[in-house]
């Protein structure tokens, strides 16, 4: 019994507690939309939970449309939590009617939209980009760099683009990268890469976006341009079967 003879929080507060807790890590973005969650293991442990106890809580937030797991890849976000009616948006600038249509497009629409605002974006970012706010893409560089897999790669290389749209301080465009990454998670997006991405390849992406990444840190915004875009033609033709 509480000092003020309440009784103990039973379990099911205490899954709503830990729910609550896990939506305001998506509220706040310390889990953006389209990143991975921490593993539950390390989930479990920080909220002294069973692992089992705690897949029931991730399954409640997936089933509410907050989280998407995919097995042998792991738990992403896919987004925001409702906000009532009339509130502020805390979060993406897209609505969600946005993100669902993207889900129904084609890889080919959606590399041809990439290539028409990503190149703007890293040229912004170069221009735009705070120490710290280059410091983060450069950390999400070496991690994709470092990833062992393409599921880890994939998870990187989303978090490098979403760093550099951030750095270019436009919170239009960094919800449209964030309601593309969301695509990104899907299924046949994933099927596509694992058939095109090969070693070689992977190879080749790493040094491209090297040269992005130095070309921010360089200030300059013409060559961060013809950087992304020409990555980003690599990326079109090897998904698209055209190189």
């Amino acid at each position: 019994m509480g000092s003020m003879g309440q009784p103990p929080l039973g379990q099911a507060g205490r899954l709503q507690q830990v729910a609550a807790a896990l939506k305001q890590q998506i509220l706040t973005g310390a889990w953006p939309v389209g990143s991975q969650v921490p593993p539950e293991r390390s989930l479990a442990e920080v909220h002294g939970l069973a692992r089992n106890t705690l897949r029931r809580v991730l399954k409640d937030l997936e089933d509410e449309g907050l989280l998407e797991r995919h097995v042998g890849r792991g738990t992403f976000v896919r987004a925001l939590p409702r906000q009532p009616q009339g509130a502020a948006a805390a979060g993406s600038a897209v609505g969600p009617d946005f993100s669902l249509r993207l889900k129904g497009a084609s890889p080919a629409d959606l590399m041809e939209v990439r290539l028409i605002i990503e190149p703007q974006v890293a040229a912004l970012a170069a221009a735009r980009a705070s120490a710290e706010e280059i410091q983060a893409i450069d950390q999400a560089l070496r991690n994709s760099v470092a990833a062992k897999g393409l599921a880890e790669f994939e998870h990187w290389d989303a978090q490098l683009h979403l760093a550099i749209f951030r750095a270019a301080k436009n919170q239009i465009m960094s919800a449209w990268c964030e309601a593309i990454n969301q695509v990104r998670n899907e299924p046949e997006w994933y099927r596509l890469k694992k058939r095109s991405v090969t070693p070689e390849l992977r190879l080749t992406y790493d040094r491209e976006h090297g040269g992005i990444v130095q070309a921010i840190k360089d200030r300059d915004p013409e060559a961060a341009r013809k950087l992304l875009a020409k990555h980003l033609s690599r990326v079109r033709d090897s998904l698209l079967g055209l190189d």
